[in-house]
């Protein structure tokens, strides 16, 4: 449990079929820091997963916030959105993930959940939080 979190929020465009996604990734850390060091991780994974993944990715923004706004909050309680997200479980010294893809339909969400929670890129459990339809 992380009392005063500190959360990392990544941005980036994913190109994949023919289609350009716009995608954010929250991470759940204990401080700056350690945010900061998360989101260097995450960038540098996604450089070395991109050829396996047959995707293109390019980091957009990178920042860190000592709160989320609602909508992205309640992402870390694994409330369905009105797009399916990835949430990857924390434990041990492993953060909680969520990827959230942004103008998307729900069945093109579902799509890219899929794709990255049956190759995930980070450490831990991945699953597609799906919207309730």
């Amino acid at each position: 449990m992380i009392d005063n979190p500190v959360y990392a929020e990544n941005r980036m465009t994913i190109d994949f079929s023919n289609r350009s996604i716009e995608s954010v990734i929250f991470i759940k850390t204990i401080d700056e820091a350690e945010c900061k060091k998360y989101s260097k991780n995450i960038q540098d994974g996604f450089q070395k997963a991109s050829p396996n993944l047959k995707l293109r990715w390019v980091a957009k923004s990178s920042e860190c916030k000592s709160e989320l706004p609602p909508r992205y909050a309640k992402l870390f309680d694994n409330v369905p959105a009105s797009v399916a997200y990835l949430s990857v479980s924390g434990g041990g010294r492993q953060r909680e993930i969520r990827m959230l893809t942004l103008g998307v339909s729900v069945e093109e969400s579902d799509m890219v959940c899929d794709i990255f929670s049956k190759n995930n890129p980070f450490k831990g459990t991945a699953t597609c939080i799906r919207t309730i339809r």
